[in-house]
């Protein structure tokens, strides 16, 4: 159970002093772990008072994690404040704000488009998901992108349209996305470092890229929950939260999982698993949840790949967990289990002698270039649709201690240090790959004579980096892996793409060939170490 005692909200005296039963939620906890669902975090609130909450170590409070679609939501949240401020409204056209969207050729359809289109997913835009981020044309590339269907008629989930939303938000404030929700959100919420992706032009993702804590997260969720009131102020208007979270959208038929059928607002969810309840929703369960008729929230941190395995296993202990309160009932302890570390093993003196210091270069992997996504100290999950995506591990050194190791690496023009328990404990450090900043904790040790192994998790991502490096002389060979690795994330991603591409023959092709190609996105790459020429 973590030890945080935050002020901006008042502990329970204990879970069931509040209504909320300490057994079911360590149930719930224990249910994650037995089936293998990597939960990072919970926080239950109910009655105005955090019931419980939980931190997997090494993930704690005060350090941010990557939200992934719960930026949309976010997204959202600022369109309500520039609504309620007379920038737009949600019946505004998209090119009465951007005539510039307009080409030579007439496009009835995009004269149609509205802010409610793009908050709804029913812009009727169909964007690839290979469009290259890199480049500095997110905003031409996105209008110019094919039409599925009139706007307004048909549910795509496309996160494309929230960065047309946060182009609105520059355009109509002079503002970023960032700098308009400080005063009015962030600040108001005690949110005091969130970090958001941008475009090359300096524009927000809008739907995906936020790194916010875990407390953040649980205090967005509350403050929806109280219908936009946080420390005793409405902050978010009221008649927004209701209409945001509202069924506006149907998306009945669009997705095999029972909570992503069930009705969609202006970037929240409806959920099946209990119909007075609506989500915030991240990819690796990111939620949000807010039970509308039971005074109770909850919100999680996590890396599980499959979204709707988790929210069964939510649905299993929630709300059941919600009880009538009783300051004399008994209190179980809440106690997720830290995530094993690796056990310090004997050292090879001799090799570390040889190598300190020495820089070991690596040829680039020909096959994840040519695809675009080259092997970085980050997984691929937290890059995949980043602007900047890092990659090409090269210019490593290992410098040795007495319980630990600095581990230096290049990724392009990006150079980074950590240092690396040999002793079974975590090292802290901070770095930052594809102009994006993470912390990192890490351990190591040698498996063999000529093998090291190397564990780097960044706390705001959802994967831990394992790199295996194996020396023989001068050669060296680097094998990375992940949890969770490159064939599960794979097999997500084949549904993502079925529910994303609509015409079935590619969505078939891109759906069979992506459990071949992710595998390479962890390519070994292979070595020299660099003798210094006397």
């Amino acid at each position: 159970m973590s030890e945080n005692k935050s002020s901006w909200l008042e502990y329970a005296k204990t879970p069931e002093a509040v209504g909320v039963s300490s057994k079911e939620v360590q149930a719930f906890i224990d249910e994650c772990i037995e089936k293998g669902k990597e939960l990072h975090s919970i926080t239950v609130i109910r009655h105005g008072k955090i019931a419980c909450e939980a931190y997997r170590d090494p993930f704690r409070p005060d350090l941010r994690h990557m939200m992934y679609s719960v930026s949309k939501s976010f997204t959202s949240t600022a369109i309500g404040f520039a609504v309620d401020e007379g920038y737009l409204t949600v019946d505004t056209r998209f090119v009465d704000i951007f005539p510039e969207a307009r080409t030579d050729k007439h496009d009835e359809y995009l004269e149609e488009m509205t802010i409610e289109d793009l908050l709804t997913m029913r812009s009727g835009k169909n964007v690839s998901v290979f469009l290259d981020r890199t480049k500095d044309r997110w905003f031409r590339d996105i209008v110019d992108s094919p039409w599925i269907s009139e706007p307004g008629t048909e549910f795509l989930y496309i996160s494309e349209n929230m960065y047309l939303l946060c182009c609105c938000i520059h355009k109509l404030t002079g503002m970023s996305v960032i700098d308009y929700l400080r005063p009015r959100l962030f600040e108001p919420l005690g949110m005091e470092d969130p970090f958001w992706e941008k475009c090359p032009s300096g524009v927000e993702a809008g739907g995906w890229g936020l790194m916010i804590t875990g407390e953040d997260l649980a205090k967005f969720t509350y403050c929806y929950q109280q219908l936009g009131r946080f420390g005793g102020k409405q902050v978010i208007p009221e008649w927004w939260v209701k209409e945001a979270t509202a069924y506006h959208a149907d998306n009945t038929g669009t997705s095999d999982t029972r909570d992503s059928v069930v009705g969609y607002g202006y970037c929240f969810w409806r959920n099946a698993g209990y119909e007075n309840s609506y989500r915030a929703d991240g990819m690796f369960c990111q939620f949000g949840i807010v039970f509308e008729d039971l005074d109770a929230c909850i919100s999680l941190t996590g890396g599980e790949i499959n979204e709707q395995d988790m929210r069964d296993v939510i649905w299993n202990h929630f709300p059941k967990a919600f009880i009538q309160a009783d300051e004399n009932a008994e209190t179980f302890p809440i106690n997720p289990p830290a995530f094993p570390k690796l056990a310090p093993k004997p050292r090879n003196l001799a090799l570390e002698s040889r190598i300190e210091g020495k820089k070991i270069k690596f040829r680039k992997p020909v096959v994840v270039n040519a695809i675009g996504y080259p092997v970085s100290v980050v997984p691929l999950p937290a890059l995949f649709i980043a602007a900047d995506k890092a990659g090409n591990i090269s210019d490593v050194t290992f410098n040795f201690r007495e319980n630990d190791m600095q581990m230096s690496w290049a990724e392009g023009d990006e150079i980074n240090s950590i240092a690396i328990g040999l002793d079974g404990e975590y090292r802290w450090d901070n770095i930052v790959l594809g102009q994006m900043p993470f912390t990192t904790c890490s351990t190591g040790c040698w498996n063999s004579e000529n093998e090291l192994e190397v564990h780097i998790r960044c706390v705001e991502a959802v994967s831990e980096r394992i790199i295996h490096f194996k020396f023989n002389g001068d050669n060296v060979i680097m094998r990375p892996s992940s949890v969770p690795n490159a064939s599960v994330i794979g097999e997500s991603l084949k549904d993502t793409v079925k529910d994303v591409i609509k015409q079935p023959v590619f969505s078939n092709a891109v759906s069979r060939a992506i459990p071949h190609l992710m595998p390479l996105v962890d390519a070994v790459q292979r070595g020299k170490i660099k003798v210094d020429k006397k």
